[in-house]
């Protein structure tokens, strides 16, 4: 279910179809350049059919339903999400096939889990104990309905997951003993892999990640429980797992978007990152500050700043760099031979994390050329829990 536009998104929404719209925007707005955007899907879906692995992407970076059946229609085997809350948002705003990534120990969660998978819900989960198998199945049972189950297995990230086959295997045993319960793979998330930026060195990385998967694999194999999906991975890293072919799908998120933090990652291994910067946040020149420098209206409430400092672009020129100077501002450093801008100027800056970035907006703009043609709710921002 879109929400209404409010706020920001409200004053700009007569702008929609409107030539130069995207130059007059009310800010801060986060903007989606939806000719880049729509480049980056089709990479992707191209990159993995080309691999014969399918991909699930990971909805924590856009947690939008819009772009999640975009995703879909390109392909996608299903979206991932991080929390229940998000998960759960994502399906009122007409996601269905969704997987929740981590664990999760709340009773209460588990039963809107079940509820909504009642009401018509493909879910996936994962578990690394046998209490929360339990906890899934009676939850399940009760609301007559079942849940795809993943075993999470830990390859070195040493977030969740068991270590041990032996683990993994009583956990599938586990799985398919409960008749409210699909036992359909294994994920094994490497999350310190994605951002090594040599291609060499993260291909090396990924490789030590694959043998201790490759192991576990083989004695789930042994024990009659092979994992029909072998999920994983990410943008950093899919193009490697193609060519590896232990995982069965990988879970990309931050391709559509991309970011400062990505930028240096060498993900092809043809000296760039192969996908371009489709999320900017649109900020306006407010004040000038007595030492000369152009102050913006967004800060760390606009920008998730645990990255890089974004470039400031107008009308497709680099002017700059942000400095943050407060929760609510930003300061232009400007690039050789920019002076201060005026005030009133409306840039577009690239984001340090997209991630926690798009979890401070409501709703995407929409761009294409010089014109906003959408507005697209962000129907889980906010939802950490």
């Amino acid at each position: 279910m879109s929400l209404k536009p409010f706020g920001a998104a409200a004053l700009n929404q007569p702008l929609i179809g409107q030539p130069g719209g995207r130059s007059r925007l009310e800010t801060p707005a986060a903007v989606l350049d939806l000719d880049i955007f729509e480049r980056n899907i089709a990479r992707l879906a191209q990159t993995c059919k080309r691999a014969g692995i399918a991909f699930r992407p990971h909805a924590k970076s856009h947690k939008c339903a819009e772009i999640a059946r975009r995703q879909m229609a390109a392909g996608a085997s299903g979206i991932c999400c991080a929390k229940p809350g998000e998960l759960l948002a994502l399906f009122e705003g007409g996601a269905n096939d969704l997987m929740l990534s981590a664990p999760i120990a709340s009773a209460a969660k588990i039963d809107a889990l079940a509820r909504a998978a009642a009401r018509g819900a493909r879910i996936g989960v994962v578990v690394d104990r046998l209490n929360l198998v339990a906890a899934y199945a009676e939850a399940a049972s009760r609301h007559g309905t079942r849940f795809d189950v993943f075993v999470d297995l830990d390859t070195g990230l040493r977030r969740s997951g068991v270590a041990s086959a032996q683990e993994a295997v009583a956990l599938a045993c586990a799985v398919t003993d409960q008749a409210s319960l699909r036992y359909v793979g294994v994920q094994a998330y490497q999350g310190r892999v994605q951002h090594i930026e040599g291609f060499a060195a993260r291909r090396s990385a990924n490789n030590k990640a694959n043998r201790l998967l490759t192991a576990m694999l083989d004695v789930l194999k042994q024990a009659g429980l092979a994992p029909g999906i072998v999920s994983g991975g990410g943008t950093g890293s899919h193009l490697l797992d193609g060519q590896a072919q232990v995982l069965t799908e990988v879970q990309p998120g931050s391709y559509v978007f991309m970011d400062e933090a990505y930028n240096p990652v060498d993900i092809y291994g043809a000296g760039g990152p192969e996908f371009g910067p489709a999320l900017r946040v649109a900020v306006t020149v407010v004040g000038h500050s007595s030492a000369g420098f152009a102050i913006t209206d967004g800060g760390s409430k606009s920008f998730a700043p645990d990255g890089p400092p974004p470039r400031v672009f107008l009308g497709g020129a680099l002017v700059g760099r942000i400095e943050w100077c407060g929760d609510e501002f930003g300061r232009i450093l400007p690039e050789p031979g920019y002076g201060t801008l005026p005030i009133g100027t409306v840039v577009e800056c690239t984001v340090p994390h997209c991630d926690p970035t798009i979890n401070l907006h409501d709703f995407l703009h929409v761009v294409s050329e010089g014109r906003l043609v959408a507005l697209w709710s962000i129907e889980a921002r906010g939802r950490a829990d």
